[in-house]
């Protein structure tokens, strides 16, 4: 992956990746000298994030990057990503915060992260006519079976993880996958259940959903640039401040909502 590239290159070059953002102003002083905060989100990832036709975005990581911005007293702006290049994204500057992705080992070699925002397991999705064997990850290790995920999104590592022998279909969007099940590229799409509850409200056409089990819920943090911790440091406290007052739980499940998940029809097993 990208984030092992630039790993590596420090690696050869004698620096760490600490070094790397070491000349770079601090996302604390950055965000208060231009009085404004810049949230990379990943278009048309619903719930997390949307674009509409006027250029608006919805989506319960705009809606914490709005707060996040009101508490700061500052603009905000949005910024496209993607999961393939957001550690990058964060890492160069070009956003301040991402929300909403798990903070493996690796990306903590590049970036710092605040939280957890919330903890999240995993949902899948079948291509018409397909019968799992069922929805246990050791189902899926099966070479016959063709797994699709979006580059870089966590689903990706579980699957590698639990699943290796599978035929793995990587696309760069989610909603790729969701053309590649009803197209019959591929058998099973994976993401994470408000992903895949997000893919399914758009597509009526998509199958029941599938909760995985064991359920391995990863928590989602709120990701940022490594330098001298002012900012995560604030941004810890503002996720304790909205998870413990419920605000984080509001705007996931009104977030839902919005695209037609009705509270009641989560299913019991999923929690945040």
């Amino acid at each position: 992956m990208f984030t092992r590239s630039i790993l590596a290159l420090a690696v050869v070059l004698g620096i760490s990746s600490s070094a790397l953002a070491a000349d770079a102003t601090p996302a604390w002083n950055e965000i208060m000298a231009q009085k404004k905060l810049t949230a990379c989100v990943v278009p048309s990832y619903q719930p997390y994030s949307a674009k509409d036709a006027s250029g608006s975005w919805s989506g319960f990581a705009v809606e914490m990057a709005k707060d996040v911005a009101k508490s700061l007293r500052v603009d905000l702006e949005f910024v496209e990503t993607s999961f393939k290049t957001v550690v990058l994204d964060i890492q160069s500057g070009k956003c301040n915060v991402f929300f909403g992705f798990n903070a493996t080992p690796e990306r903590a070699l590049a970036i710092d992260f605040a939280g957890p925002l919330y903890t999240l397991g995993f949902g899948a999705l079948d291509r018409p006519g397909f019968v799992p064997k069922g929805d246990h990850w050791a189902d899926l290790n099966d070479p016959s079976i063709r797994v699709c995920y979006a580059v870089g999104n966590s689903s990706e590592q579980q699957i590698k993880r639990f699943a290796p022998k599978s035929t793995q279909v990587a696309l760069p969007k989610s909603d790729d996958c969701a053309l590649a099940i009803m197209s019959g590229r591929a058998d099973r799409y994976i993401d994470g259940v408000m992903a895949s509850m997000g893919a399914r409200a758009k597509n009526s056409k998509l199958g029941p959903l599938h909760l995985m089990t064991p359920n391995y819920a990863l928590p989602s943090y709120a990701g940022v640039r490594l330098d001298d911790g002012r900012f995560q440091k604030f941004l810890q406290r503002w996720v304790e401040y909205n998870r413990g007052n419920g605000n984080i739980n509001y705007w996931l499940t009104s977030s839902m909502e919005s695209i037609g998940i009705k509270p009641e029809s989560i299913p019991p097993e999923v929690t945040f």
